[in-house]
């Protein structure tokens, strides 16, 4: 019986999430045809009572309620708790402390540019970043994305996938790149041997011809530009690698983050490049995906598992198919422990009470402990047996041994260990994941590949 309950309130939460309400003056039910190809007037359904079992409104966010006196952007998904509305973001994360944290951080990551883009999006959707609940939810979600970001764009030191633009060629007045396979990369120089669009070859990862707008970007087989003195270069503009602080990828995650952050469907389809060249694409293309984007058949996202207390929930969603769990004999075991290093990093700079759970990425309390038992998370060794609290209050006193109100000594230091020489994100079983979970368009997946990089 409690089966069948929740899975009619599963289904029911649809239309909750729709039209159900959506009667009356400037409201209007209206469909997303980024998910499915779908009409307005397809979605006049979802308005009656007893219609939460059918198509279209038995799917998920097909059809939504539009004001029509406000900019048609579709709401994020809400996490049910309360605005914090005298509380603004970067007053709890500061500059002082985005510095402590990234002290090489390059252009386009910077903090009046992730500021910029926090207040622009706050300002369109009822569900704020960094905004929700109490302020030490706030501090942990701020410490779970820069943990999360850091890692991701190795200390906001990288805005392009290494492997396919490592460095940038600039002829002619423009910026080119030359995309390399593993095997012909160099990682140490940084640089390409033998360019994988040379000689007639093209290069189309990333790129599901099937999915056309405005389901996703239009992509194809992008071949050397036909100029004598660009041999083995490609116009990054017609690729959709990895790029930004969480590494946007897959022409159908650059659609959906366009009409986030730009209103439309061209901007980033026609200028993908903008997520690695300019900070309100570079940062926001991560807060779509921490704040928009949801696993399959789950309703929830990673904003919403770091303000109900799961670091491994946001994990699990933004590389849960390769490090939730790790594999032993793999890099990304390693890469975890980057990972959990810029998160203790963070959350010691920001000053949270306790870490969020470890739990929703399977085997990542394990791979916690070892990295303390072990020595490489040094950062961490503080936290470890700190108690954990219920992330939906405000601390009243302490639970158990305090939090480090500083950051350990010496932990910029930590990319010259000799053991982190061997981390080297290439993209092969990425690519075979992605291309795997990317065809399934009409449920509204959005796929997610972390960078390929070379932390150093």
């Amino acid at each position: 019986m409690y089966v069948i309950i929740l899975y009619l309130a599963t289904l029911a939460s649809a239309q909750d999430l729709s039209c159900r309400n959506c009667r009356g003056g400037n409201l209007k039910c209206i469909g997303d045809q980024t998910l499915q190809s779908i009409s307005d007037d397809d979605c006049q359904t979802c308005m009656k009572s007893g219609t939460s079992w059918t198509w279209p409104c038995s799917v998920e966010g097909l059809c939504w309620c539009w004001d029509s006196t406000k900019p048609k952007y579709k709401p994020a998904l809400p996490s049910q708790y309360n605005e914090a509305t005298n509380t603004k973001p970067c007053d709890i994360f500061t500059e002082e402390m985005f510095n402590v944290i990234a002290p090489n951080a390059i252009y386009p990551y910077t903090y009046d540019g992730l500021c910029d883009v926090i207040d622009t999006v706050n300002e369109r959707y009822d569900e704020k970043i960094f905004k929700m609940g109490t302020v030490e939810q706030i501090k942990n979600e701020w410490a779970a994305f820069i943990g999360h970001t850091t890692h991701e764009s190795a200390q906001y030191t990288a805005t392009r996938e290494a492997l396919v633009c490592a460095r940038t060629t600039d002829v002619f007045g423009g910026a080119y790149c030359k995309p390399c396979s593993n095997d012909n990369f160099d990682w140490m120089n940084r640089y390409c041997e033998v360019s994988l669009v040379a000689n007639g070859q093209f290069y189309e990862d990333y790129c599901d011809k099937i999915v056309t707008p405005p389901h996703g970007c239009v992509c194809g087989p992008t071949t050397e530009v036909d100029r004598e003195n660009h041999k083995g270069l490609m116009n990054p503009n017609a690729a959709f690698f990895g790029r930004g602080a969480i590494q946007l990828s897959w022409n159908s995650n650059y659609v959906k983050a366009s009409l986030v952050l730009a209103g439309d469907i061209e901007t980033l389809c026609t200028q993908p490049d903008l997520v690695a060249t300019d900070p309100f694409y570079a940062w926001g293309s991560a807060l779509w995906f921490w704040v928009f984007n949801k696993p399959p058949n789950e309703q929830t996202t990673s904003h919403i598992q770091s303000l109900e207390g799961s670091f491994g929930g946001s994990l699990n969603i933004i590389n849960g198919g390769l490090e939730c769990p790790a594999d032993p004999n793999g890099y990304h075991k390693e890469a975890i422990v980057t990972r959990l290093r810029y998160y203790c990093i963070a959350a010691s700079v920001i000053g949270v009470s306790q870490l969020l759970s470890m739990d929703g990425c399977d085997g990542l309390q394990k791979a916690f402990e070892e990295c303390i038992m072990t020595g490489y998370c040094p950062e961490c060794q503080d936290w470890y047996m700190v108690k954990a609290a219920d992330p939906t209050k405000e601390p009243t006193g302490p639970t158990g041994p305090q939090g480090p109100t500083e950051a350990p000594v010496g932990f910029r230091s930590w990319a010259n260990d000799n053991w982190i020489n061997n981390i080297k994100r290439r993209d092969s079983s990425a690519m075979m994941i992605g291309m795997k979970i990317g065809t399934n368009v009409c449920s509204g997946i959005v796929v997610f590949l972390v960078t390929v990089y070379y932390l150093y």
